[in-house]
């Protein structure tokens, strides 16, 4: 049985950074037309949310 190393910190924000870059695609695949207003503010809000959480965790692995 081979252990594999752990990651580094590095390396567990760069994979942070890419799901929530896939988390940041998945509203562009919702029809506008289908929401109302609340549910395209809630989007709203979680496009918001998520694209912060990116510049963040990109400002984290660009300083390490």
């Amino acid at each position: 049985m081979s252990e594999q190393d752990p990651l580094s910190d590095l390396e567990i924000r760069e994979q942070s950074l890419a799901h929530v870059r896939d988390v940041l695609a998945s509203p562009q695949k919702v029809p506008a037309a289908g929401l109302d207003q609340p549910k395209h503010e809630t989007a709203t809000d979680l496009v918001d949310g998520a694209t912060s959480l990116e510049r963040q965790l990109a400002n984290e692995a660009e300083q390490m």
